[in-house]
């Protein structure tokens, strides 16, 4: 009876070992992969005074989150509201909006806070944590796993970008190294891809109330998959590509890069166009060179691909609603390369980013040139 009692004691150590050591015994960096949370959004109180230009501000109380978070929004919610949130540190970030469905990044907040200028939301708010650290006991199990994956990775060898036979093609981190593929905490589209025809390339910003490291990187790509999965129920990630404020490019909605994927970045002419977005906010502040550089490497490879000159225009056909500017059937002839906004009721991708996309059109085309043109022009 004691032998057996020793050695399910024994089993049970090893096991517990196992489940603590097993996910960090690899060659890539430990990801803890993502955790959604929801809650009921408090109503929001007037704050302000007046009508027409001067419409009310109305704000939630602090709301206590459920967890440690690290992105925010309302579910589902495309309408333009303002987040703020507590760090760590104990302070708040500045007020950031959000919209176009897209959640707001913190980087590990525990309070938050909602407002919104003439209309008060209602809903739920989707929380998601990318950094192992929603409860105590994730991130002590973070700690250890991140520990123990230290001694088989450097630090030089934490993302190693997939190759490719074409010489245009960029160095991309697949969907597999930011943590699309995880088994638990991944980010898996909810059904196969659809596929469309590539025209034109639209530029978006994803917005975010904090600087983030080049290793938080990744999972804020993850973060921002499953928010826009679970949270707005799209199929994947809305974009095709994303670049980060280091030059990285990353891999976005499933499918194939050098495909058509329909995804989820202009409505209306979702299967007209591709989209990269830089994560970042861009109502000020325009592209760090690095992330310049990789949104012109990038559009001059995705454009070449499809046939397509930077210059020039691109005849498109909308198919309407609620978020386009143009009703469906609207024939609208546009820059092959543009801004959200351009057909989009939005903001995106902020002045900053805009007003640089004169300069992105003219850099990308000197590289497709450079690269000796393309022989298909549409």
């Amino acid at each position: 009876m004691r032998r057996t009692l020793r050695y399910l004691a024994a089993l049970a150590v090893l096991t517990a070992c196992g489940y603590v050591a097993v996910p960090a015994l690899s060659t890539r960096p430990y990801a803890p992969g993502g955790v959604d949370f929801e809650q009921a959004l408090p109503s929001l109180a007037r704050i302000g005074a007046g009508g027409g230009a001067d419409e009310p501000w109305y704000r939630t109380a602090v709301i206590e989150a459920p967890g440690r978070f690290d992105l925010a929004g309302i579910a589902g919610e495309i309408r333009p509201l303002k987040m703020r949130a507590r760090l760590g540190d104990g302070e708040w970030t500045r007020w950031t909006e959000s919209e176009d469905g897209n959640p707001v990044y913190f980087g590990g907040a525990d309070q938050l806070q909602v407002k919104a200028r003439g209309w008060r939301p209602t809903g739920t708010l989707h929380y998601v944590n990318v950094s192992g650290t929603e409860s105590t006991g994730s991130s002590l199990l973070t700690a250890a796993r991140e520990a123990i994956n230290s001694g088989f990775i450097s630090v030089a060898g934490l993302i190693e970008p997939a190759a490719d036979a074409a010489p245009t093609r960029p160095a991309i981190i697949t969907r597999a190294e930011w943590g699309a593929n995880l088994k638990q905490g991944g980010c898996r589209p909810r059904a196969a891809p659809q596929y469309g025809d590539v025209k034109a390339a639209v530029v978006h910003h994803t917005v975010s109330a904090v600087d983030y490291t080049a290793e938080e990187a990744s999972a804020l790509v993850l973060g921002i998959c499953r928010y826009h999965r679970n949270g707005n129920g799209w199929n994947d990630i809305g974009y095709q590509a994303l670049v980060d404020r280091f030059g990285n490019i990353y891999a976005g909605r499933a499918g194939g890069m050098r495909r058509t994927v329909v995804g989820a970045q202009a409505q209306g002419f979702n299967a007209q166009t591709t989209a990269v977005a830089s994560i970042g906010t861009h109502t000020k502040l325009p592209l760090a060179p690095a992330a310049h550089q990789a949104f012109v490497d990038y559009l001059a490879w995705r454009l070449a691909a499809a046939g397509l000159q930077a210059f020039g225009k691109a005849t498109l056909i909308s198919a309407g609603g609620e978020l386009s500017r143009y009703p469906k059937g609207r024939r609208v002839r546009l820059n092959r390369i543009f801004g959200h906004g351009t057909v989009g009721v939005t903001a995106c991708p902020g002045d900053a980013l805009d007003a640089v996309i004169p300069q992105l059109r003219r850099d990308v085309q000197a590289k497709i040139e450079a690269a000796g043109g393309v022989t298909v022009g549409r």
